[in-house]
């Protein structure tokens, strides 16, 4: 019989697990398993909130001293807390806390080791491709949606066609360098056709495309400037490779509705709510309720941004979009000069939500997987980094 108690122990030796770590492994795999935002919620509060709070509780000197980072996200979220302060919204400082508490937890708790290790990288993006692939295929079989038809709605949490393929791109981000550090070249081309599949055929969605080129590019740029004329073979080939699956897709119509839905009203109801933000005032925003009228598209509501940047100008004010990119700018330099992947996977998902996105403030969501969590692990990294070159 298998020793699982003392597979568990080798495990945890190997990787530096602690409780804290496991718990946030279950709230990632939530997302995928449970299929409802309150279950997800439920498994934040007791497996890493609650937990959380006592040991940082129990252990204050943690939170200090803190780096320049992290002052940076403190500041934007104190800005958050004033604006809640303003507006009078009692829930919405419930919310940061709920962000502030797992950006702490992340940070100071979690032993960032297994999250850096390209195993994870590798089983995280087989997984979400697995969910994705699954997902469909059942739903072939039992007829709810037809070969070739756009699957809206899938099983889990992570349950929308748009952030899914944010996600998908952002774990290829992740991976990508560990493909090419190893030189699985073979694992990585299926793994690239495969997502592309669930991207362009599955979820037809336009935001993970952007994602995907916009790794190609960061990718091709880093391998012809480190390989010279020599990889301009290399980068030929793949590219070769990604137009014909995209041929493919386009072929008997399929990858029709991603074109005739163009921009579906982005850069009108972008134009609508900066003239809104305008009326209001650039330093405070238009507040955490507002709502507009208008609509786009001949009469269809507005019920986002679908930006996270102008979602932060709009709802907060110029002062904490401002503080949200500094923030951001100072945890893609860490992950730069640590050479983090995971860095890759936040600026990836970043340029993808420039196109679709919201508030990030607010209860666990997909922004939580897509921009909290890899910050988090970066300054995770960032401390750790500091401390040893102290002590050097």
């Amino acid at each position: 019989m298998v020793d699982l108690r003392g597979f568990i122990g080798q495990l945890s030796l190997r990787f530096k697990l602690n409780y804290h770590t496991l718990a946030l492994l279950l709230f990632i795999a939530s997302f995928l398993l449970l299929p409802t935002a309150k279950m997800v919620n439920n498994v934040y509060y007791a497996l890493v909130a609650l937990p959380g709070l006592f040991a940082l509780l129990r252990d204050r000197g943690r939170l200090l001293p803190l780096q320049g980072v992290e002052w940076g996200w403190l500041a934007f979220l104190a800005w958050a807390l004033g604006v809640g302060a303003i507006s009078g919204d009692l829930q919405f400082f419930k919310h940061v806390g709920y962000v502030m508490l797992f950006l702490a937890c992340v940070v100071l708790l979690v032993r960032p080791e297994l999250f850096r290790h390209p195993r994870f990288a590798r089983a995280l993006f087989w997984t979400l491709t697995a969910y994705v692939v699954l997902s469909a295929l059942l739903y072939w079989v039992t007829g709810r949606y037809a070969v070739g038809q756009r699957v809206l709605w899938l099983p889990g949490r992570m349950t929308g066609p748009i952030y899914t393929s944010i996600w998908l791109a952002s774990c290829l981000a992740l991976v990508a360098p560990a493909w090419i550090r190893e030189r699985r070249y073979i694992e990585g081309l299926s793994g690239l056709c495969l997502m592309l599949f669930c991207i362009g055929f599955i979820l037809q969605s336009r935001s993970g495309l952007v994602g995907v080129a916009v790794l190609g590019v960061l990718l091709a740029g880093w391998y012809l400037a480190r390989a010279g004329r020599p990889a301009l073979l290399g980068v030929f080939a793949v590219s070769v490779l990604v137009a014909a699956l995209l041929g493919l897709l386009t072929y008997d119509g399929h990858f029709e509705s991603l074109l005739r839905r163009a921009d579906a009203g982005r850069f009108e109801l972008w134009g609508i709510l900066l003239a809104d933000w305008w009326r209001c005032g650039l330093l405070s925003g238009c507040g955490l309720d507002y709502e507009t009228q208008a609509l786009i598209l001949g009469g269809s509501p507005i019920q986002h941004p679908h930006n996270i940047f102008l979602a932060l100008g709009l709802y907060y004010g110029l002062p904490a979009l401002l503080l949200f990119l500094t923030a951001m700018l100072l945890t893609l330099w860490r992950a730069w000069c640590c050479r983090d992947a995971w860095g890759l996977y936040l600026l990836v998902a970043l340029c993808m939500l420039n196109f679709d996105g919201s508030s990030l403030i607010g209860n666990p969501d997909e922004l939580w997987l897509l921009v909290l969590l890899p910050a988090a692990l970066i300054i995770n990294r960032y401390r750790n980094f500091s401390q040893r070159a102290q002590s050097a």
